[in-house]
């Protein structure tokens, strides 16, 4: 029986709270006086006679003072409780301890004090999530330029030995332009992970023709071009710089890795109150352990995708923050006959569709 009331004590708003305080206030002081009056001559005269309006006034006054105090304190140590909870958690969570939360006694209220303990532990998650993902950046970016810095040092000790070689000039411009290629890569990527984009209508099947165009150019050097099977014309709401840096490395993806005189698919089509679009090439597929891994920075599959035909491995990672940005989806699958597919799942109106959970990163259904 305490717990049910327990429970629907916790469930009620603050609101409703004060307001049942004050009818209990009311009805205390109410009792309270009533007995007062009809005792008080008897307790302070020691007789029947009744009450002057001055004692009755200093008895009233008296007993709204005993339920007032009272109640106060009562309700003082509750909020007292709360508070000096939650003063502790934003205090752990200030010196570093990104696991901090809420307990489940506070969150799970129904009142204002859960909503703040459930926003809490909603902002304590995404900040220990984002130190993870930069901890894992900062891991891939050291070894992604301990090569290339190897390398130059060996070139500069060549130089400085004024043994220069044309070779040796080639692989400094080289390796200057993969560094180039990875920071401009690097600072994409996070300018994508730490702001939010604004969203305007845009024709999507006129975005993607554009960024075809540019692809089926590129691909024209190995004989490779860009099918298309996508609406005439259909708007939706995005941010068109964003998306079209997406498509683009989506796209160049599947190019990098068709082979020669082998067409990317691109298809679009609307799903319910998202708009699909899968890019599909003819490569050598992905092995399906890997797949959940492809949007992560710098992964590359060094078996079946050679690392000398692919970018900084920042291309599918900068498309998943895109569309993650969008509150859409993004995932991969290898086709049958060979092959791999990239999906990108996009609201018509991302700001009327909540945000995807970071942790689908790969997701065929």
């Amino acid at each position: 029986m305490m717990e049910r009331l327990k429970d629907g004590w916790n469930s009620l708003s603050l609101f409703n709270k004060v307001f049942l305080v004050t009818v209990s206030f009311a009805g205390a002081f109410a009792v309270l006086g009533e007995w007062a009056e009809n005792w008080g001559a008897a307790l302070v005269l020691g007789s029947e006679d009744e009450l002057s309006d001055v004692q009755e006034v200093l008895l009233w006054a008296f007993c709204t003072l005993v339920v007032t105090a009272v109640q106060c304190l009562l309700l003082t140590r509750i909020l007292l409780n709360i508070i000096n909870r939650f003063v502790s958690a934003i205090r752990h969570l200030s010196e570093g301890a990104l696991g901090t939360r809420i307990d489940r006694e506070i969150a799970g209220r129904g009142d204002e004090f859960g909503f703040m303990a459930r926003a809490f532990n909603d902002m304590a998650r995404s900040l220990e999530e984002n130190q993870c993902r930069e901890r894992a950046l900062l891991a891939a970016v050291s070894h992604e330029l301990r090569s290339p810095l190897t390398r130059l040092s060996v070139v500069a000790e060549l130089l400085r030995r004024e043994q220069v070689s044309s070779r040796s000039i080639e692989h400094l411009e080289l390796e200057t332009e993969r560094m180039n290629a990875l920071i401009g890569s690097i600072l994409e990527y996070s300018r994508c992970e730490m702001s939010t984009p604004s969203f305007a209508p845009l024709d999507m099947p006129a975005l993607i023709r554009d960024v075809a165009d540019d692809v089926r150019f590129e691909g024209s050097v190995r004989g490779c071009g860009v099918s298309l099977n996508i609406p005439d014309s259909l708007t939706m709401r995005g941010n068109r710089v964003q998306l079209r840096h997406a498509l683009e490395n989506v796209m160049r993806n599947a190019l990098n890795y068709s082979p020669e005189c082998g067409d990317i698919a691109v298809t679009g089509k609307k799903k319910g109150d998202f708009f699909e679009i899968v890019v599909a090439d003819r490569g050598p597929g992905v092995p399906e352990e890997a797949l959940h891994q492809l949007f992560r920075p710098f992964f590359r599959v060094e078996t079946s995708r050679e690392r000398s035909r692919g970018g900084s491995g920042m291309g599918l990672a900068i498309a998943e923050s895109i569309v993650r940005g969008h509150h859409g989806r993004i995932w991969a699958e290898n086709r049958q006959g060979g092959g791999l597919a990239v999906t990108l799942e996009l609201p018509f109106d991302p700001a009327s569709c909540p945000k995807a959970p970071e942790d689908i990163r790969t997701n065929a259904g």
